[in-house]
């Protein structure tokens, strides 16, 4: 991103478009504090940066790299006025003048790229409109948005969300005080419904597309994950339809990101983690191109679910000296001595270390190669796989997605983008070895019956820390950034939500009847609270520390010691400020889980979910009896939150809340 200013740092289109973004985001806020931000932006000043970086991906990924979609608006800005109710007509009127600026500015994206990508773009719609003809009834496709090597997708518009869908089953119940809040946020009516419309190859496997939908399905109410709003086939083309989240090219911010910007987004990115992980679900491909990030306003959704797998033991030849996820143990635990061959494992070691003392010409694979031929699980991105899934373990758990977070981490910390990047599994191997050390890689190795050897000479037995890896690559980390007013949270100082240290009544959470049409808007969700004052060098000094810390555990090479998601974020880093509720308040219990499970189970015949509801109460004889009916479910339906109950199980008569608990 340029400037043509070189004092201020910005030039009048892009403050004019963040105004305009801001004005979206939050309808309420003032015409005073929009003039606020355009003087903020006209006194700061920002270094520019040439990111020119590009990432190297598997042919075996199946990231969808959703590109940057920037509005460029054409506000000649909005005047105070001196009459209190003259301000306020005003402004309401102006407001609603911006979200259909912005709406409009959305809706012609595509005309703003190159000629001959546009009619690349526009065969492309066209031809998808032939192949599925019932999809221009509901839909208006615009421009596109990504493209991968198993789907596409475009941007649409969704022509009935106000007057023919159901949505409360995708959209959740989310707490007006979550930061998924504006997963749940109604749209106001009469506005413009953008969504995410992916179109799965045809040269898909069918099974391939099935888990890819059953996962789905089964994330809805996952906070910060793209939502599942329907799926639907036309003879062999078949299309999802998610919601559609504004972002920026990761490459554009990442070294420029205020530190509190990068604890918004790994909040995002845990709680994601945290909702899926509590599911059984892996995502296997986490990085920057899968997390669709917003770094003005700090919202952040994970996407691209098509190498998503349960988690299920996988094919090994040679037991794993840990065992699989459990609910005590999500990344499973280190086998008691008991059920170990302790003896061979010691034996295996030492040859281990015996070749690694090997001369140089000695190095190689061994020409007639005995050993069983391992399978397992390796789909993900080159540089993001963990130590686990490069020693083809066969009892991979949530583990490997917080390894790849903690690769994301190291980008913000270090400044570099990408930093790995092998050939094949050795070389990564050997890659993470020259940092960790030889004997932490022999030690994960063998947590996963495999034996590691090399005589590599940079390869020192115990390596350095990533705290030393990282002020190597980046000696300017602990020098404080100057305050960005386009970065969240500066971009949002004025904009502080309803505070969090009080526990939501009954009555705030949404009720599962919604109008067909709503009248009524609902504020989107606003960042989490964060102060936006400039970092001194103290405070910066400690966010530092923090996020060392937390790097260490993400990039544990042992899988079962490695941090799992719910640990990161009550992680001193990540942690809200004493007094605010915590995470698990804002929890989406898995199906079954929570104050209400005992009401929730599975049919045995059609598998779909059920509840048991209240309906009255009856006398049999001289005993007066509870009667209850059976309710069936859609997927998204019937999600405990926290200590709350379902919206099914939120009445009185059920006993359950916060003060019940």
């Amino acid at each position: 991103m340029s400037s043509d200013d070189p004092i201020g740092g910005y030039n009048v289109p892009e403050m004019e478009e963040y105004r305009s973004h801001l004005a979206q985001l939050f309808p309420g806020l003032s015409n005073t504090l929009l003039h606020d931000e355009q003087r903020r932006a006209q006194t700061s000043t920002r270094e520019y940066v040439d990111l020119d970086e590009d990432m190297d991906e598997d042919e075996e990924d199946g990231g969808i790299v959703f590109g940057e979609l920037n509005a460029v608006s054409d506000d000649d800005g909005l005047g105070d006025e001196d009459a209190e109710g003259e301000e306020d007509l005003e402004l309401c009127g102006e407001e609603e003048g911006l979200e259909e600026e912005e709406e409009d500015e959305e809706e012609t994206t595509l005309s703003r790229k190159p000629r001959e990508e546009q009619e690349e773009i526009e065969e492309e719609i066209g031809d998808l409109e032939e192949s599925m003809p019932t999809l221009t009834e509901d839909y208006k496709l615009l421009d596109r948005l990504g493209t991968g090597t198993f789907s596409s997708v475009y941007k649409a518009i969704d022509l009935h969300y106000h007057d023919k869908w159901d949505n409360a089953p995708w959209q959740g119940s989310h707490l007006p005080s979550s930061s998924a809040y504006y997963q749940s946020a109604v749209k106001p009516s009469k506005s413009k419904v953008y969504v995410a419309i992916k179109r799965i190859y045809v040269t898909s496997s069918p099974e391939r597309i099935r888990n890819e939908i059953d996962i789905l399905e089964d994330c809805r109410g996952c906070r910060h994950s793209s939502q599942l709003i329907t799926a639907f086939r036309h003879e062999d083309q078949i299309v999802a339809i998610m919601p559609y989240h504004k972002n920026e090219d990761f490459r554009d911010f990442y070294r420029i990101l205020p530190m509190a910007g990068i604890k918004a987004y790994f909040r995002c990115l845990f709680r994601a983690l945290r909702d899926i992980h509590a599911r059984g679900i892996i995502h296997r491909d986490v990085k920057p191109a899968n997390f669709l990030f917003d770094p003005r306003t700090g919202i952040g959704t994970l996407c691209d679910f098509g190498l998503a797998s349960r988690v299920e033991p996988g094919p090994t030849l040679g037991a794993c000296l840990h065992t699989g996820a459990t609910a005590q143990f999500p990344h499973g635990r280190v086998k008691r001595q008991a059920e170990l061959d302790c003896d061979y494992i010691k034996k295996m070691q030492k040859e281990a270390r015996q070749k690694s003392a090997w001369p140089s010409e000695r190095v190689g694979y061994p020409e007639h190669d005995k050993r069983p031929v391992t399978k397992a699980n390796r789909a993900g991105t080159r540089g993001f796989r963990a130590p686990e899934v490069l020693l083809k373990c066969g009892e991979q758990t949530g583990a490997i997605d917080i390894w790849s977070a903690g690769m994301i981490l190291l980008f913000f910390l270090t400044g570099k983008f990408p930093l790995f990047a092998s050939n094949d599994d050795i070389e990564a191997l050997m890659e993470i070895a020259v940092v960790i050390g030889r004997r932490k890689m022999e030690k994960a190795a063998t947590l996963h019956s495999r034996t590691f050897a090399t005589n590599v000479p940079s390869i020192t037995p115990d390596g350095t820390s990533w705290r030393e890896f990282v002020e190597r690559q980046n000696p300017k980390l602990l020098d404080p950034p100057q305050p960005n007013p386009k970065l969240f949270p500066y971009s949002c100082e004025t904009h502080n939500p309803p505070s969090t240290s009080e526990t939501p009544s009954k009555s705030s959470s949404r009720s599962h009847s919604r109008s067909s049409s709503p009248s009524s808007s609902i504020t989107p969700h606003q960042p989490p609270r964060e102060s936006s004052s400039t970092p001194t060098s103290s405070t910066h000094a400690e966010d530092v520390d923090g996020a060392f810390d937390l790097l260490e555990q993400l990039m544990q090479p042992e899988s079962t010691k490695r941090l799992t998601a719910r640990g990161a974020l009550y992680h001193p880093f990540l942690a809200p400020p004493e007094g605010e509720l915590q995470d698990d308040e804002f929890f989406p219990h898995p199906f079954g889980e929570g104050v209400c499970g005992q009401l929730h189970f599975m049919d045995e015949v059609t598998e779909e979910p059920c509840v048991r509801v209240f309906c009255g109460r009856g006398k049999v004889g001289e005993e007066d009896m509870t009667r209850m009916e059976v309710r069936r479910l859609v997927a998204g339906e019937g999600v405990a939150i926290g200590r709350m109950p379902c919206e099914f199980h939120k009445d009185e008569c059920y006993g359950f809340g916060p003060e019940a608990v």
